[in-house]
């Protein structure tokens, strides 16, 4: 299974390729029920994954543990709540500037009964010494285990490195992309200039990019914890058979 060894395919026999399927072959004439089934269950999947993912939670935060966060993210919050039911544990938030998301996290939080503190962005690396735990949520995992996450996440994981605090990245399955990082700005969005420097006391010539993203390589993420059970990143290409055919590893192939 996925959080073993399993009788998946290997990498060798991954890197040789399968063969190609026979497109010219004719369609059933039944196939619409079967397409219409198989979206059903993938949307009931999708209704779960939170659920899924947080049933994990007791397994990796611990009593007393001092846990580090920051952004919005739904599968850490069912995952925090989740742990809170039998852990007693404090969370830090870093309030997500520009968006301020992780101010609406710490109040979610603190409403479901955990101790929270809410601090700056700036504080991270000054604060990181007292963590035991770095927990982020994620937009996309790459192929290569790499994480495309919420502006801020590729310092908040270099501070945890320096800190030796291992970092858990919650993400279901459908999350998982098989395309590999070839830039910084190739998978980012460039949000609105406007929160960082306002319209009217815009300067010329002055460059304000406001990413909404960062890429954070995957020998910073020390588990990725998925809606099928927790794997290591090196455990990624395993994934990315059992949910993607290999002619489909290349989206932008004509």
């Amino acid at each position: 299974g996925p959080g073993g060894g399993g009788s998946g395919p290997s990498l060798t026999k991954a890197l040789d390729g399968p063969d190609l399927t026979d497109y010219s072959r004719q369609l059933p004439k039944n196939y619409k029920a079967p397409i219409l089934e198989a979206i059903n269950e993938l949307l009931e999947e999708l209704t779960q994954i939170n659920e899924q993912i947080a049933e994990q939670a007791i397994e990796h935060i611990h009593a007393n543990e001092v846990i580090l966060t920051h952004g919005s993210d739904r599968a850490v919050e069912a995952f925090l709540k989740a742990a809170r039911k039998k852990r007693s544990f404090d969370v830090i938030v870093a309030e997500t500037a520009l968006g301020g998301e992780g101010r609406q996290t710490a109040v979610t939080l603190a409403e479901a009964g955990i101790s929270t503190t809410l601090i700056a962005d700036t504080a991270v690396f000054a604060m990181m010494a007292r963590v035991n735990k770095v927990i982020i949520g994620v937009h996309a995992v790459m192929a290569n285990g790499g994480l495309i996450a919420t502006a801020g996440s590729h310092l908040l994981a270099l501070a945890a490195q320096h800190a030796s605090v291992p970092l858990v990245a919650c993400a279901g399955l459908y999350k998982l992309t098989p395309l590999y990082p070839s830039g910084s700005e190739q998978f980012n969005v460039l949000l609105s200039p406007q929160p960082m420097l306002p319209y009217d006391e815009g300067l010329q010539g002055v460059h304000v990019p406001n990413p909404a993203f960062d890429y954070v390589p995957p020998e910073l993420v020390s588990l990725f914890v998925t809606n099928i059970g927790g794997n290591h990143g090196s455990y990624i290409y395993r994934l990315l058979a059992d949910c993607y055919h290999q002619e489909d590893h290349n989206l932008f192939t004509n």
